[in-house]
């Protein structure tokens, strides 16, 4: 397939995964002929399966920690083996998972980072333990859209320049990507919160400056993470076959 053409490629077109050449027509046992790699990793009904929370061959728990850890310390691995022709209702439970936890674990974080800005720079009275539930509903409703956005995007993205991921592929790529938000929700907890403990424990509180730039830092390396892992995901995808 050239990228130049910028043709997508049918769903009914057998694609190379190393590459994304056409292999229409060639029988098992070949290589692809722009990249060398035997079709029969491509062509072979078993490369692609569901992954463990969407089997039902064990305790919901251990395949919910089972998938999850195949994604945090696996996901090149977990990509280029799911099935992505599939329902994606299973991984839209998934997902909810990963949401309500993320967004319980920032809800706090924000609360603890309200009060000490309100203490510290406003000198206002401390905030509400309502405030929490306000940070735990804003972020559960951002990620469920940002993930509708960003599967909307990346679909007219991946067609523009010729890439087989209709929406639905994407779409449960992404609710499986979830799972990345935890390291960045426990990494922004032990920031917030070490912060607090050093605080109780006699660090002076002109520190705030540089706690604040370590804030923003993490920021920024936690975007370039969910990057990163969104990238591996959509690049094992774009040339699946089933």
């Amino acid at each position: 397939m050239s990228r130049e053409s910028r043709t997508v490629a049918a769903e009914s077109d057998v694609l190379c995964e190393a590459c994304g050449y056409t292999l229409n027509g060639l029988p098992p046992g070949a290589n692809c002929p722009e990249c060398g790699t035997p079709t029969d990793q491509s062509l072979t009904l078993d490369q692609r399966v569901l992954p463990a929370w969407e089997r039902e061959d064990g305790p919901a728990i251990g395949r919910f920690v089972s998938t999850s850890a195949q994604l945090l310390f696996h996901p090149r691995r977990f990509y280029r083996t799911l099935l992505t022709r599939a329902d994606a209702s299973p991984a839209l439970k998934f997902a909810r998972i990963y949401y309500t936890l993320c967004s319980a674990i920032i809800g706090v974080v924000g609360f603890l980072h309200l009060d000490w800005m309100n203490q510290t720079l406003l000198a206002l009275p401390r905030p509400s333990v309502w405030w929490a539930g306000v940070f735990f509903l804003c972020v559960y409703v951002f990620m469920e859209g940002i993930t509708r956005l960003a599967t909307k995007l990346t679909a007219v993205e991946a067609t523009y320049w010729g890439f087989r991921l209709p929406r639905g592929v994407v779409m449960r790529g992404l609710y499986y990507h979830a799972a990345h938000y935890l390291p960045v929700a426990v990494a922004t907890l032990v920031t917030v919160g070490g912060y607090r403990v050093m605080l109780q424990n006699g660090v002076s509180p002109a520190t705030g400056t540089t706690y604040l730039y370590v804030l923003c830092g993490q920021v920024v390396l936690s975007a370039g993470y969910l990057f990163q892992t969104y990238w591996i995901g959509m690049k094992n995808m774009m040339y699946a076959n089933r």
